[in-house]
Parts: C-alpha cells; sequence; structure tokens
C-alpha cells in the first residue's frame, strides 16, 4: 500500500492479493487452489435463486469493495471464477452440461421463478462489464467516515407485537433458535418457519409458546400467518 498526502485526503495506491482472493474463493468451495472453477457442493439442494443469490454475494463483497485499487482489471479473473462456480453448481444440481446452463439462462445466468407470495421474480448474477479503475473511490470513501454520522435506535418492545401464531395480543414471550450451524435435523415446525422468515426470535403468547416447544403445531398451523 503507497498512501501520498493530495489536498484534504490522501492518495491511496492499494495492489489487489489475487492469490489471497482465489484463497477466500477454495475456502468457500468455488475453485480448486489453482483458481479452476468448481461446483459449489453445498448449494447442490437449494433453489437456482439462493444459488445465484449466494453467488451475486459473493461477487460484490469482492469486486465492489476493491474499485479503487491501481490493478482492478485483475479482478475480471476474480469474476469468472465465481461466474462459472456458479454455473457449474447450476449444471451439477440440474444434471445438464454446462454449455446448456449458458444457453438456457444466458451469461448472466438469468433465472425466473415464483417467490413464497405467489410473485413472479427474476434474478442474474450481477456481472461487472469494465474493470476500469475508480481513482476516486477511497477519497469518497475516507470523506463519508469524516462525516457526522446520527444513529438512530428502534426503542420499540418487541414483546408488545401479538402473537405471530394466534395473534394474541397479551401475555407474550420471545421463541429464540439458535445458529443454523448448531443446529439439528430434522428441524422442529417452529424452526422451519423461523429460518424462511429469516427471524432468530418471534413473539408468541404463553399457549402458543408451550405448543411450540413440543412440537405440537403442524407447519401449516405456524406459517399460516405473515409478517406484516
Amino acid at each position: 500500500m503507497v498512501i501520498s498526502s493530495t489536498g484534504d485526503f490522501p492518495n491511496i495506491d492499494i495492489l489487489i492479493d489475487n492469490q489471497k482472493l482465489i484463497h477466500k474463493l477454495r475456502d468457500n468451495g468455488m475453485c480448486n487452489a489453482f483458481g479452476y472453477p468448481a461446483s459449489i457442493k453445498r448449494l447442490l439442494c437449494n433453489p437456482t435463486e439462493d444459488i445465484i443469490t449466494y453467488g451475486n454475494q459473493v461477487l460484490r463483497g469482492l469486486v465492489n469493495n476493491n474499485q479503487g485499487c491501481r490493478n482492478y482489471y485483475d479482478m475480471h479473473r476474480i469474476q469468472y471464477i465465481i461466474q462459472y462456480s456458479i454455473a457449474y453448481t447450476i449444471a451439477r444440481k440440474c444434471d445438464i452440461s454446462l454449455k446448456k446452463v449458458f444457453k438456457k439462462y444466458h451469461s448472466q445466468l438469468i433465472y425466473s421463478y415464483t417467490n413464497d407470495k405467489g410473485k413472479d421474480k427474476t434474478i442474474k448474477l450481477a456481472l461487472h462489464s469494465s474493470f476500469k479503475r475508480d481513482k476516486t473511490f477511497f477519497s469518497q470513501w475516507l470523506s463519508k467516515i469524516k462525516q457526522d454520522v446520527e444513529y438512530r435506535y428502534r426503542d420499540t418492545n418487541p414483546l408488545k407485537r401479538n402473537c405471530y401464531i394466534c395473534g394474541n395480543p397479551q401475555h407474550h414471550v420471545m421463541f429464540h433458535r439458535r445458529r443454523i450451524s448448531s443446529l439439528h435435523m430434522p428441524y422442529s415446525h417452529i424452526i422451519k418457519e423461523m429460518i424462511r422468515i429469516n427471524r432468530r426470535q418471534i413473539c408468541l403468547c404463553r399457549e402458543c409458546f408451550i405448543k411450540v416447544s413440543q412440537n405440537l403445531l403442524e407447519y401449516n398451523q405456524i406459517a399460516k400467518r405473515k409478517l406484516t
């Protein structure tokens, strides 16, 4: 890293460590030690839209944060690995060839599906068409750090909400779940619903709390209510 003072903000000159990024992708199961793309085995049971979403998370996390680096053009290789890793994963999941994957979903892996609410959605890889360096990236980043930030906290008591299952507005307790990595299959019905809505805790009345703790409710009895 080379930093030289220019004006109000320093001129930061950073080089991307491509080998380090490849090692990160290898640890995520997206390639081997030489950077050759591979399918992500742990995602084979996931829906196709979740596989593409994961690819976007990795792509944006690695590519977007390095826009000001001097050798930003090298990120095309990282994008290539992520793109083909996701394509290989879809190919293996659907038991088709890589050629058929790109023919069906194009190079951006455009996929249409219907979500849980019955709405038609389309998702695709957020591929970059250009890797031209943004020389003002880090200076803008530093200027934002120096700006005063106003923090706002939500002081709403979660126990004032209605019961998630029956809607009872009284006698509430919070039901908590552990992290997914700490849970064991098969999940109880309430855990399945909490994972679906991406919540670590939900508000329940005491009667429903006892029922879900003993797994006495069927999944459709729990999932019939939606978050508002």
